[in-house]
């Protein structure tokens, strides 16, 4: 049988990785053996039917770690993050009858807020030496692969803008798997905003959200403790607005979007060039339309262009108009959610949009 490792050195949750585990799927359709490199201990372990074997790096050092790639003796290696090249950089290099991949989905750049960059100065000089390291790494790495992946064309300039970038470029948005199951005949009511909350993403537009009365907002995730103040004095003047602090699985997080009838795509303008050109990188963009959810969505560039081409939510300026642009929605939700559900099956489906991936890797082959 075909043998194929995934590397995710990043984090022990696989779950909160989609495009990971979703491609693991489709591999294991293909009839590839799969492995999981992992940092830990792989959480809801029986979930992932598609992986074959788990193997736990967190006390291997990288040698091990080469040494237990060499042993497996695996067609396909891919690596998806800097915490990858860290071990394996070299590898493709001496590992002639093993092809290796970047399934890219972040940008590695050395920001670090100003605020952040004064308070800690030895974090902020530690991370300049590392990032050239990985960055060094990652380059060596991508020189000698058979093929890169990014979410869209503009990622993919940012990208080389920041020295990775191969002649062999599939462009495979980080999307999910269209259900048809997942959409419900009632769409409920209200916005729902899930992810982190953080001062270095969304400081300049939270103070906005006292200026939304009117419609039922929601936002879940993990909520930076700087804000617990602000927070706690819109709870008293905002009581449409509820913050919910929570962890989901999969399963639970779609259960729980399920109750809402548009999906807010909110992210901040940042110095960051990772964050400042999502694109098609967005999962939660992604999450929600893949249950048939119109969205509405801060100005963000890739983001802005994909809504307006597809008239699938409105995009809005600032915080400030969402109400107008919910009510909007709500108004003509039959004609919003019919366009989401027929755009996303031609074009985002990530069963579609994996296969010319999936393709090349049984094509090249060694």
């Amino acid at each position: 049988m075909k043998k194929v490792i995934l590397m995710s050195l990043q984090t022990e949750k696989l779950e909160i990785s989609p495009a990971r585990y979703q491609l693991l799927d489709e591999l294991a359709d293909r009839g590839y053996e799969t492995y999981v490199f992992i940092n830990g201990h792989l959480k809801q372990r029986k979930q992932f039917t598609s992986i074959c074997h788990v193997i736990n790096v967190r006390t291997m050092s990288n040698k091990e770690i080469r040494n237990k790639i060499r042993d497996i003796s695996p067609q396909v290696v891919i690596a998806s993050t800097y915490e990858d090249m860290d071990a394996i950089y070299f590898l493709p290099w001496c590992m002639k009858k093993t092809a290796f991949y970047y399934y890219n989905l972040e940008i590695y750049t050395l920001y670090m807020p100003k605020e952040q960059r004064f308070d800690e100065w030895r974090i902020h000089f530690r991370s300049i030496c590392l990032y050239l390291c990985n960055k060094t790494k990652e380059i060596i790495y991508t020189k000698k692969i058979e093929a890169f992946t990014i979410q869209d064309e503009m990622r993919k300039q940012i990208s080389a803008k920041y020295h990775i970038s191969h002649k062999n470029t599939l462009l495979i948005p980080n999307s999910y798997t269209f259900d048809d199951t997942k959409i419900r005949d009632n769409p409920g009511e209200g916005v729902i905003y899930t992810g982190a909350v953080l001062r270095w993403a969304l400081s300049e537009q939270l103070d906005e959200l006292v200026r939304v009365k009117n419609i039922p907002l929601t936002l879940a995730g993990w909520i930076d403790p700087a804000y617990k103040k602000q927070i706690d004095e819109l709870k008293e003047t905002n009581s449409n607005i509820t913050f919910v602090e929570q962890q989901l699985s999969p399963e639970e997080h779609t259960r729980y979007l399920q109750k809402y009838a548009v999906g807010l795509i909110w992210y901040g303008i940042s110095q960051d060039e990772n964050i400042r050109y999502m694109g098609l990188s967005s999962g939660k963009m992604f999450k929600y339309l893949s249950m048939g959810k119109p969205v509405i969505a801060v100005k963000c560039p890739g983001i802005t262009n994909e809504i307006r081409k597809y008239k699938i939510g409105i995009v809005i300026n600032s915080i400030s108009q969402l109400e107008d642009a919910y009510c909007r929605i709500m108004k003509k939700y039959a004609y919003y959610q019919k366009n989401v559900i027929e755009t996303y099956k031609k074009i985002y489906d990530y069963k579609l949009v994996i296969q010319p991936f999936l393709d090349y890797i049984d094509n090249n082959l060694r």
